[in-house]
Parts: structure tokens; sequence; C-alpha cells
């Protein structure tokens, strides 16, 4: 993370003095996701969810046992005003839809300890992808189930859910990436969720594919894809995607 960069973003964080903060992930890698989160709860509460990058030289299991307070997953499902609540899981690029003979390597592979057995075997590999899938939405349906009621329900999660909310240079992610950019297991159950919900407004904030874009997949389900504008540089950059004000 640049100095500069970090020092600005920081200042502009406390110039929207806000209630509290949403983060949806590549905060950091291992060894330092959980001083940036703490960092960000000097100046507000925060409430996260973690990305690929944050496991970097490391594994899964050790980043998350050592996690500060606000990572959603840990958290029950949070009353955050009289009308809205707040719940999250990280979501994983489940390899169920786009290219599975996709050529595209990414970094997850060498430098996530989980993946490290399986770099060059693409079946193994794309296994391991459908079950941190699997697992993402079996907590996150956990979560939706102890949801309490609510008209506006908002989700925090890196990896889009849907196909079309991957989007990358203000188009959706080209087939090749999109095993790796998209959680299908985990927007199977937002979709199904918002359907048995018709009356309550669902908001999906999340990251991952560098590209701000917004899908309506139902209705009462809207997904919102952070990233950055267009020929501002990206890693090391950080910026506030945008400010919520929430009834």
């Amino acid at each position: 993370m640049r100095p500069l960069a970090l020092r600005a973003f920081y200042d502009r964080v406390r110039q929207e003095r806000p209630d509290c903060l949403f983060v949806t992930g590549d905060i950091g890698e291992a060894d330092s996701v959980g001083r940036f989160v703490e960092d960000l709860g000097a100046i507000a509460p925060v409430y996260y969810v973690l990305g690929n990058h944050d496991y970097y030289r490391s594994s899964i299991h050790v980043v998350r046992e050592k996690l500060p307070a606000g990572w959603l997953a840990a958290l029950a499902p949070i009353q955050l005003t009289e009308k809205t609540a707040l719940l999250g899981v990280d979501g994983w690029g489940d390899a169920r839809c786009g290219d599975l003979e996709s050529t595209v390597q990414l970094s997850d592979w060498q430098l996530i300890e989980e993946f490290q057995p399986v770099r060059y075997d693409r079946k193994a590999r794309i296994q391991l992808l459908q079950e941190l899938g699997t697992a993402e939405a079996f907590v996150l349906g956990e979560l939706l189930a102890r949801a309490p009621a609510c008209e506006e329900l908002v989700v925090l999660t890196h990896v889009p859910p849907f196909a079309e909310a991957c989007v990358y240079e203000d188009a959706q992610s080209e087939p090749a990436w999109l095993p790796w950019f998209t959680c299908i297991a985990t927007g199977e159950l937002l979709a199904e969720y918002a359907r048995a919900h018709p009356g309550k407004r669902i908001t999906v904030l999340c990251g991952h594919s560098h590209g701000v874009g917004v899908c309506r997949p139902e209705p009462n389900l809207e997904v919102r894809t952070g990233g950055w504008p267009r020929g501002v540089d990206d890693y090391g950059n950080p910026i506030v995607q945008t400010t919520l004000e929430l009834a």
C-alpha cells in the first residue's frame, strides 16, 4: 500500500463522518489486513468481509483465526437501523460459470496455502473452488435464515454472486475470467431469498473484479460491484466507493 495514498484515503473517510464503515475485501495481505481493519476501526465501527488477497502468503484458516472484530461471517445479522439489517460472507470464485478450460492464472494458486497442492491440477483446483463456494453459501444461508424482520437488507460479499455483476472496464467480464471471479453458489441463495421475500429490498455490495457496475437479478435485489473508474490507478490506491444513507 502506498503511504501517501493510504493517508489520503483515511482523510477522505474521516471527511464523510461515517456512523460505520463497510469494506468488501482485498483490504491487504495476510500480514497487514488486521492492521488496516484496526486503522479504519479507529475512525468508525467497521464491518467487513475478506477477499482473496487478504489470504496471500498465508492460509485461509490462519487468517480467519486472527481477525479483528467486525468480520461479518462470524457475526449474527446486525440491526443497523429500525428498517435495515446487515450481514455478509466472503464468497469465493467457485468455478461454476464461464470457461472452465480458461488459461487465466491467479496469484491465489501460488500465494494461498490451500491452493498450492492443486496449483497445476486443474480438476482438483476446480473441485477445491467449488467446495469453498459451497461453504460460503452454507454460511450465507444460515445468516439469511437468522435475518431480522426488516424492510431493507444489506449484504456484503467480496466475490460478485452473478456473472452479470462481474464487471471490468464497464462491461461483463470475459468467460475466461468468470470461473474465478463469480460465486454462483451465493448468487443462487440470494436470488431464492429475494423471491421468497418480495417486499424486502436487498442490496449486495461486492468487489473483486475491479469494475464499477450495477445489476438487478430480481426486482428487489440489486448488486453493486465496486472498483475504480476507467483510467484511475487501482492497486495501492484505496478510494471511497459511495456513501449510503440508511433509513
